[in-house]
């Protein structure tokens, strides 16, 4: 409660009359009662376990959410697993269509592992061309043997091991990939 006066704003004997007034007085009872329900009407005599009903509630939610996450980040990382390139070569219940799809994203990430490649590098690497070499010989030869436009497979073959240039022996023997 503010006063709107100031005792600053009194003089000396009025403030002597205001110091000689009791700090404290009786209240009718039934003033007490009405002063205590309009205070609980307000909220200021809540009960606790609401508290720690709510807080109860929010920790469940935080549990359900995390859970939840990482219930999704698990089952996330299955599915990439699953559907991954190596994880789809490597399975033999894949339909024809599923198979045709699997050859155009095999073909696209060697694509895009080329040029990589090419993007990464100032110079030609000589390792390099034959791997790039090998895989397009071994992925004609796959074609040729599939009998999918066998006669350009075949000829592609051919010419691929023709221009494909002997690479000096290394110390370390090459791993090829097909």
């Amino acid at each position: 409660m503010r006063d709107d006066h100031h005792l600053s704003d009194y003089t000396s004997s009025e403030r002597a009359l205001f110091d000689a007034l009791p700090r404290d007085s009786a209240l009718d009872p039934a003033v007490e009662d009405r002063v205590v329900a309009a205070l609980a009407v307000d909220g200021y005599f809540r009960r606790p376990t609401r508290m720690r009903v709510r807080s109860v509630a929010i920790a469940a939610g935080l549990l359900l959410l995390l859970t939840g996450g990482a219930a999704g980040i698990v089952i996330g990382q299955w599915y990439a697993s699953r559907n991954s390139l190596e994880a789809m070569i490597a399975r033999a219940d894949l339909t024809v269509h599923e198979r045709v799809l699997l050859l155009q994203r095999a073909g696209s990430a060697y694509v895009r592992a080329a040029n990589g490649y090419s993007d990464a590098t100032a110079r030609a690497d000589s390792t390099a061309a034959e791997v790039a070499s090998q895989v397009l010989v071994g992925a004609a030869q796959a074609v040729a043997r599939s009998r999918l436009e066998s006669r350009v497979a075949t000829g592609l073959t051919a010419l691929l091991q023709r221009t494909a240039e002997p690479v000096a022996p290394q110390s370390k023997p090459s791993i090829l990939w097909f």
